[in-house]
């Protein structure tokens, strides 16, 4: 509620934070800081303004807010670019959160043709498997291995006499 713009508030939210701001100096310090930050991450206003954003929270002396900046320095080169870059990787990030899901969701129960079906939705996933495709896919890759000669295909048996 406090980094949301204040058009995005209702009535209520809005008397709340006004009577939280006036009621202690330090919550109109943080309060000021925290939508500062969410303007400096919507306009994308840039490493600059990160910068001088940083130096705000250090000259602020409020611990938990020295420590977010302290944190963000972990991933430095992450955050100026979201402070600075319009794009985000957020609809890959959320599609890999997906698809491990499923997978987890399926662990020991299915194999990869269900997983494929379910993360792909191809156009034959909406047909339903047989009864042989769900044993197929349900079933571990616990098939022994081939033991193929490099020969011209004859049998083991067949080079051993000759």
């Amino acid at each position: 509620m406090m980094v949301r713009p204040a058009q995005s508030r209702t009535r209520e939210q809005t008397a709340y934070l006004e009577h939280l701001v006036q009621s202690d100096s330090t919550i109109a310090v943080v309060f000021t800081l925290a939508q500062d930050f969410g303007r400096l991450l919507r306009k994308h206003e840039g490493q600059m303004c990160l910068e001088q954003w940083k130096v705000a929270v250090r000259t602020s002396g409020i611990a938990e807010l020295i420590a977010f900046v302290d944190g963000l320095a972990d991933d430095a080169q992450a955050v100026a670019n979201g402070c600075s870059m319009t794009w985000s990787n957020g609809m890959v990030e959320g599609f890999v959160n997906k698809v491990k899901w499923i997978k987890r969701s399926s662990y020991g129960q299915a194999g990869f043709p269900l997983l494929q079906r379910r993360v792909l939705l191809h156009p034959e996933a909406s047909e339903p498997l047989s009864k042989d495709q769900r044993r197929r896919s349900s079933r571990k890759s616990a098939s022994p291995p081939s033991h193929e000669t490099s020969g011209a295909g004859s049998p083991p048996m067949a080079t051993a006499a000759a």
